[in-house]
Parts: structure tokens; sequence; C-alpha cells
């Protein structure tokens, strides 16, 4: 976003220029003339109506004629030879001669097609050809020769207008180049003395339409003889093969459009020609050739200049890289030192923001910076009120959602910006988080311009016959000066450049940090015996590292929860199995005691009044009844603490910190046991359903515990889904709807990789739940560090980000979103099998 829009005051429809179709004018310039030939017998389809100028022969009488009529069998023989050439360019122009009653014409033919015909056209030479190629070697060899030893783009122009100049005879010859928005400037002129100079100003860009450009692209070169000519009509009108007009995009005669023969009469200029400038496959700008009377400029001269024309054009990006050569260089050491600091620190926003040379404002040769992250801005240099930098900020990820926006006229786009133009007429910043407002940004102050015109800019509206309103080219071209407002200086490609490379490095600082807890979190867990020590260690760690990596608060909250549930699992354990294994024995006692009291009560049925009246207050009878089933019940509940026991050992695996084979169904049953309590129903909502689909799978080799993490992961942000979606809901809604979250695994066989006949298996794990969805625009971006959509203080945004480095960096699996509005969202989980 960047540049000036030029418009006119009325709101009307003044695109005329633009719709005229200049491909198919259905004339040509009279200079030479124009045959449409159908293969392969080159019958005369079409024929440009001025033959009886060359070939004493009207026009009429040549159509369903064959070419021979004109040239002769042995002469269209060897056109028949040369058409059948794969490229026409590689044979034109070629030698063609007419032999008349009273002389003998020599043309240049020049041949290609469209639409399943061949167009042949002929442009008269006042000499017998002999050897063209010397001829056209001499022309560019010094010329090339001179292009190709220039120092830079400025002195690269200076020459191209002198050497086409010298070879063209033209009164006039300058380097016309377009900027972003099309709008043209005169960098280099050569001329007669006599001439006023065009050097240095400006043409906007509806001076050139549309369509013109795209021809510019295709036809690199135009040549207009004569800006008064009569047109030289085709007859008849339409091709009889497409029953269409001719499309004469590719013709060397095609007739000009009489919007730019006005523009050129308008300018006092009698015969032009252009050369198109390409960098890569866009229009960089123009060679144009300008003469005070007409002129024709044969074809070999034209394709000399052509070649000249060709040559810059594969200099230009060498040329324009060099320009600021040294500069780019000092700002490629200048992003090294920055993130060198910002690696160093332990809160890398402070080595971003050291003000020592070479700083922030170096990087892109800004007068401010605010650096704003975790909703904190540090200012550095000339920037706007928190209050104006506050409603940027707002403002940026409502309109923008690219790594890196620039523009030298921020005031266009944010009209705001003209309350702070001082400090803040250009903006470049970079994204690190457009959801919590994570950005770097850079200003430029305000940097008034006068930019010279040639004549004014504004088209005039003309009114025509019918009564509507069309754009007319200028009339005047005489100086015009604009003073510019609320622009800066403009930000050069390397300076663009800098800021994302500095964006990258950020970026990988931050994973790399994430990883380097990851390998700590495995140090810690070797020893059980120094478990204490080294949690103290980690949290330690961890409070340094939390002030500048927000994202690794996710795997320290995995890793801290695993270490508790194994902690907890064992202590547990002990005791628990102690109970269990006296149950039996306390099972086996109390059944002996009660044989023996039977067997008592047996033989002295009679008890004496003491015992009798005891037994009968202690309820006897059913105490011993009720004796074995309170056995029992104590067995059932030792049994489901041993279970739970086990789930919770499962789930924090932390003695497995190596690949081994495990049961997937065992991490995700422990990881549902574990979030069981957010699965209850609540006072305001049922509970969370939970379906699950489990295929037969085999032991897979993996981290279990880097893997149960995962799980906890996409869980638990379902489970957040699911609550934050019941909240707007009635209790009507969720029990006809209940909140489900579904589990689905099984095996999946891929297509073989590329030079390998073996094909891969991968363990399909599949989360599913029914909640609102994520957004399509936001889904490329859940595994981006630092993105959530939770509310501020419910979520970090780096759980997925962990969870993908987990399953495709570690494992090499796939992780991937699948979610539709009002659908829900599925996470697909694939570990390959090894």
């Amino acid at each position: 976003m960047s540049g000036r829009q030029l418009e006119t005051s009325q709101k009307v429809d003044l695109t005329n220029c633009d719709r005229e179709p200049i491909q198919i004018p259905g004339a040509i310039q009279p200079h030479g003339v124009l045959f449409v030939l159908q293969e392969p017998n080159l019958e005369i389809l079409q024929v440009s109506n001025n033959t009886l100028q060359f070939f004493n022969v009207p026009s009429q009488q040549l159509i369903n004629q064959n070419l021979s009529f004109l040239l002769g069998k042995s002469q269209v023989e060897d056109l028949k030879k040369i058409l059948s050439q794969p490229e026409l360019k590689t044979v034109n122009p070629f030698k063609v001669s007419a032999i008349l009653p009273y002389k003998t014409l020599y043309f240049d033919g020049i041949a290609h097609r469209v639409d399943g015909c061949v167009i042949l056209e002929l442009e008269p030479i006042s000499y017998k050809p002999e050897n063209s190629f010397f001829s056209f070697y001499n022309l560019v060899r010094d010329s090339s020769t001179k292009i190709q030893s220039a120092s830079n783009l400025h002195n690269l122009c200076q020459i191209i207008v002198r050497e086409v100049r010298e070879i063209s005879g033209f009164d006039r010859v300058m380097v016309y180049k377009f900027d972003e928005e099309g709008n043209g400037e005169i960098i280099a002129e050569d001329k007669q003395e006599s001439l006023p100079p065009f050097l240095g100003l400006h043409y906007p860009v509806s001076d050139i339409p549309k369509q013109a450009r795209l021809l510019y692209c295709s036809n690199w070169l135009r040549l207009i003889a004569n800006v008064n000519y009569s047109p030289a009509e085709i007859i008849p009108k339409n091709n009889p093969i497409t029953k269409n007009p001719l499309d004469l995009s590719y013709s060397v005669l095609r007739s000009v459009s009489p919007i730019h023969i006005e523009y050129l009469n308008n300018m006092g200029v009698s015969a032009s020609m252009s050369i198109s400038l390409m960098k890569g496959q866009k229009l960089w700008g123009l060679i144009a050739c300008h003469h005070q009377s007409p002129k024709y400029v044969c074809y070999e001269v034209r394709k000399a200049c052509e070649f000249l024309g060709q040559v810059m054009s594969l200099d230009l990006s060498a040329k324009e890289e060099n320009e600021d050569y040294d500069y780019k260089i000092a700002l490629k050491s200048i992003t090294a030192k920055l993130i060198e600091r910002m690696s160093l620190e332990s809160k890398f926003v402070e080595g971003l923001c050291n003000e020592e040379s070479p700083n922030l404002l170096d990087l892109v040769s800004a007068q401010g910076a605010a650096v704003c992250l975790g909703g904190e801005c540090r200012l550095m240099g000339e920037t706007p009120a928190a209050e104006e930098l506050n409603r940027l900020l707002a403002w940026l990820p409502k309109n923008f959602t690219e790594e890196i926006i620039y523009t030298d006229s921020l005031a266009q786009v944010y009209p705001e910006a003209e309350a702070f133009k001082d400090t803040a007429s250009g903006l470049l910043a970079i994204s690190i988080s457009q959801t919590q407002n994570n950005y770097v940004l850079w200003f430029r102050p305000e940097e008034i311009q006068t930019v010279n015109w040639a004549g004014n800019p504004s088209k005039a509206v003309e009114v025509a016959n019918d009564g509507t309103l069309r754009l007319s080219p200028r009339g005047s071209f005489k100086l015009w000066q604009e003073t510019v407002k609320f622009k800066s200086l403009p930000w050069k490609k390397c300076e663009i450049e800098a800021a994302l490379e500095l964006r990258n490095g950020m970026i990988k600082i931050v994973l790399r940090k994430a990883d380097e807890l990851a390998k700590l979190n495995e140090a810690l867990q070797e020893s059980e015996s120094k478990e204490r020590e080294k949690a103290n260690q980690l949290e330690i760690t961890l409070d340094e590292l939390k002030r500048t990596q927000t994202q690794l608060v996710q795997t320290e909250k995995m890793s801290s929860l695993g270490q508790l549930v194994a902690g907890v699992a064992h202590e547990i354990n002990n005791p628990v199995n102690f109970i269990y294994g006296n149950l039996t024995h306390a099972d086996k006692y109390t059944q002996d005691l009660v044989e023996l009291l039977n067997l008592y009560t047996k033989h002295y049925p009679q008890s004496v009044p003491e015992i009798q009246e005891e037994s009968e207050l202690r309820d006897l009878k059913f105490v011993i009844e009720d004796l074995p089933k309170l056995l029992k019940s104590m067995k059932v509940g030792a049994e489901r603490i041993r279970s739970i026991v086990q789930s919770l050992r499962t789930f924090s695996r932390v003695d497995e910190a190596e690949m081994k084979p495990v049961n997937i169904h065992d991490g995700l049953d422990s990881t549902l046991l574990i979030l069981s309590n957010r699965l209850k129903p609540k006072p305001d909502r049922p509970n969370i359903q939970i379906i699950k689909e489990y295929g037969e799978l085999p032991l897979i080799d993996c981290y279990a515990g880097q893997l149960n993490q995962v799980f906890m992961n996409v869980l638990a942000n379902a489970i957040d889904a699911l609550e934050e979606y019941d909240k707007h809901r009635s209790l009507a809604q969720m029990r006809a709807n209940p909140s489900q979250i579904t589990i689905s695994t099984s095996l999946l066989t891929a297509n073989p990789r590329k030079g390998s006949e073996e094909k891969s298996k991968f363990v399909a794990i599949r989360i599913a739940d029914n909640g609102p969805g994520v957004p399509e625009e936001l889904q490329h971006q859940v595994f981006d560090p630092f993105f959530t959509t939770k509310a501020v203080g419910k979520g970090t945004g780096i759980g997925l980000a962990i969870s993908y480095q987990i399953v495709v960096e570690k494992h090499g699996g796939n992780f991937k979103c699948v979610s539709q509005p009002n659908k829900g969202t599925e996470f697909w989980i694939e570990i390959p099998l090894k």
C-alpha cells in the first residue's frame, strides 16, 4: 500500500481509454500492406485496402486468390518453406520481391500466426537486399558493448538513449520508467538542442491505458511513421474463418488508436517509436522516441533498436540491485547484530530495543519505532502519542493480514494519521501475532515533495455527441508542479527485506528456546533421586524464560503435571497395595472366625444370659451376614484406586524418555481420566459426552509422554471450546444437541514416496468436537506461536505450536486442523509406524 491515486472531480464512468479495442482496429498504417493467408495453399482471405498503391491491383480483386497471383509460384514455394519453421520470429524479416511491368519492388516480409491464419506484412525497401546479417551486426555491435559496460542504472539509461537516437535518427529519445502505481517519469534523455527538455517530468498512469500496457509486454516495438496518416482498412472487415475482427496485437502495421493520435498531436509529435523495457515478466519502462516530422524507420533498424532494448532489459535487475549495494550490505550486518543481541538476552525484547548503535532505527533508516508485544509497547525515537499508537494498533489487524505492511502515505489509507504526519507519514510494520496485536513498527516523518508533471495530470472531461462523458487526452504538456503532502521518503526494497529477515529471526529464536526447554525437561527426568532438586532448577529456569517466551508456559505446565501425576501415583501405590494385599487375609480370617462362632453356637446353643444379651445388642447375626459384603466392597474400592494410579502412571510416562512401543489407547484413556472432572455435569450445563471409536491398532513406537501432552492439549482445547459455546446456549438447546467429543483411531496406508516402492503406514487419531468451529480465515494460523482465539489470560497461544513440533518434528508425522463454522473442529494426528 503506497503511492498516490489521481482522481477526476466527477464520479462518472471515465474509462473510455481502457475500453478502447486497440488490438482490433480493422485497419493498418499505410506504409506497408497486410495479407491474411489460409494454409497450406496461402489463399488470400483478407487484405489491406491499399494494394493498388503498391501492386497496381485493387484489393477486392485479390480476395480468395492464391498469393502466387502477386508474387509468383517460385517465391510462394519459398515462403511455404519459411512458414514451416517452428518459430517465425527467428526468420523475420525475410526478403520478398514483386515483379511489375516496368519495375521490381523489394519488401521486408514479416509473418506471424493468429486464429489459425498466417498474417503476412510487407514493408517496401528502396534497395535490393544483400547480406542483412552483417548490416544488423554492425548496427548493434558497438552499442551493445557500451550498454553492457555501464557502471550503474543512471549510466545505462544515458547510454541507451544516446545509442538508440544515433541508430534511429529520431529528434528525441527518452527512457520512461514506471513507478508502482504505473505513473511514468523521464529519467534519461537525448535530443536536439533546440527542443525543450522533458527530463524529470512525470506522466500519470492514465496516459497509457491498461490494454496498451499489455500489448507492450507481448509486442516489444511499436512504430508510428506518420501521426496524420489515412488508415488502410482491412477487407472484408471480419475474418471469414473466425467471423470476428482480425486480432492485430502482433502486427507491426497495426493502426493507431484515435485517442493516442490525438494525444501525440497535442504533444506536437509527428512520428514516434517505443521499445519495451522488461524486468522479468513485468513492464519496467519504455524507450520513447519522438520526431517533429513524419519518419519511417526500416525494419532492420527497428530490430536493432529492439535488440538494444532487450540487452538493457537483461541488465536491469543487476543494475538496480547494485544501486544500493553498500547499503544492503550494511543492513545485513545490522540485522545479524540485532538477532545476535536477542539471542543473548534472557528477554529477547531487551536485545531488540537496545539503543546501542546499530539499533532498530538504523535497520530501515527510520526516525521512530515501537515494539508492541504482550500488551506492552517499547518506544524508540520520534513516535505518535500513546493514544494515537493504540488506535493504529487496533486498526491494523482489522485491515491487513500480511506478514509485512508498508506505505509512504499512511494518511491515504488511515486518514487519522494526518494528525501525526510529522512523526508517522510513512509506516513499515512486521506482524508477530495479529490476534494479540504483536507488532514491530517503524515511522518516517512527512517530507513535502514537489512533483514536476508534463501538464496537468488530470485528464479533461468532454461531453460526447450522445451526451455521455469521456476523458480526452491532455492538451498541454507545459511544466505543472504539484505539492504532495502527507508522504514520507519511500521504503526501499532492501529495507523491506531487512525487516522481513528480522521477523524470521525473531520467530526462530522463540521456537529455539521452546526446543531448548523441551530438551531440559527430558534431562530433568533422567534421575528420580534428584527429582526435587531438578524440579527446583526447572522452576528457576522457567521463571527466567517466562518473562521473554510466553509460549514456554504450556510445555512447563504439561511437564509439571507429568511429574506431579507420577509422584502422586508413586506415593499412593504402596499403601493401596498394602491394603489390597491385606484384604485377602482379612477376608480369610473373618471366614475362620465366623465358622468357629457357628461351631460354638452349634455345640452350645444355650449361652449364658450375659453373652446372649451382648449378642442381641451387637446384632451378631447381621454382622456375620454383612461383614463379607463389607470386605468385598473394600476390595472393589482398592481395585478402583489401583486402576486410577495405573492410568496416572500411563499418562505421565516419566520413566519412558526414549521412544518405545506403546498402546495409543492407554494414553488416550489416561488423558481422559485426568480430564474427567471437566467432563462432569455442572450446575449450568449437562456433562460433555465422550464417544470412543477405537480401531484395532498395533503397538506404536513413540515418545509416549510427549504424545500424551499432545492429547492433553487437543482435548483441553476441545473442552474449552465447548464450555465457551455452552455459555451462549440455553439448557434446552444443550439437552437437544449435547456437547460431544469423538475420538476415533485407525490405520492408514499412504502412497509410496518418490524413489521407494513401499507404502507408508500411519496410525491416525482423530479428535473432533461439535462446537462452533474455527473461522476459515484463521485456520492456517492455529499452529502459529502466540496465536489464540481465547480471551486474554485464558491461553498463551503456544500449546498447539508445541504439539505441532512434537508430532511433525519429533515423530515425522502429520498434524492438521479441519473445521467448518458451526459444525465443529477436528484435529488429525498421524504417527508413522516404524
